[in-house]
């Protein structure tokens, strides 16, 4: 009974459309008419999936995918640039955050 199988989550990339496991990707979420990076994947509302590449992130911008997928109408995307030029780090999200009045997660 080793070989069980086990069901791993897919989801599809915004900017390239191709298919991986939801760990490869990063959630994003609409916060008014901006973006948050959910990297916990905790946060409420719609989400859309992204690599965690800048050419992903290019790709949606320029297509206007965030905001198709997400609903709403994102006008700033400059939080959300940010964090992918930083390499992807807690910090940026952390401070975001603490933005949106919620503690980050293992924070007591």
């Amino acid at each position: 009974m080793d070989d069980v199988l086990t069901h791993i989550p897919q989801r599809t990339c915004i900017g390239c459309r191709q298919r991986e496991p939801r760990s490869a990707l990063v959630r994003l979420v609409a916060q008014q008419h901006t973006v948050a990076v959910d990297a916990d994947g905790v946060l409420p509302g719609r989400g859309a999936w992204l690599h965690r590449r800048r050419d992903c992130l290019n790709r949606a911008l320029a297509s206007r995918a965030c905001s198709r997928h997400l609903r709403t109408a994102i006008t700033d995307t400059s939080g959300l640039e940010e964090w992918f030029d930083l390499g992807s780090s807690g910090a940026v999200l952390e401070e975001a955050t603490k933005k949106a009045g919620r503690k980050p997660m293992g924070a007591q």
